[in-house]
């Protein structure tokens, strides 16, 4: 069973992702990858945020510490991907959305199930 220092993450595969740039969505910028989201933990029910990145040619964006403010071309395009898949008013995000809810919910059906299984053995042991 999960406990509540573990946080759930799943992985979202996202093709033709456009990012905005000078104001717009710009479309002859086509990025391909993985997001990894993670539970935003308690108190956020079945809300996320992106904490991993790695793009289909084998680059990994780690998610820049707020405080460091990192200006890094790669921190930028961490924020600006992330901006995307965060957002349930983007077709990505709503199809993130949908996906880590899923994928949490089986998550706690599966967790759940296992302390029942445990449980139920503990009972079933014979006492030595």
């Amino acid at each position: 069973m999960m406990t509540p220092n573990d946080a759930f993450s799943c992985e979202y595969s996202f093709d033709e992702l456009t990012i905005n740039l000078c104001d717009r969505w710009e479309s002859g910028l086509l990025l391909y990858g993985r997001a990894e989201l993670t539970s935003a933990g308690d108190g956020y029910d079945g809300e996320f945020y992106v904490s991993a990145i790695r793009l289909d040619g084998g680059a990994r964006l780690a998610r820049p510490s707020p405080v460091a403010k990192a200006s890094t071309f790669e921190a930028e395009l961490f924020r600006r991907i992330a901006t995307v898949i965060e957002n349930d008013q983007t077709l990505p995000g709503r199809h993130a959305a949908e996906l880590f809810a899923y994928e949490y919910e089986q998550s706690m059906e599966t967790d759940n199930d296992m302390f029942h299984k445990i449980k139920r053995e503990e009972v079933l042991e014979p006492v030595a």
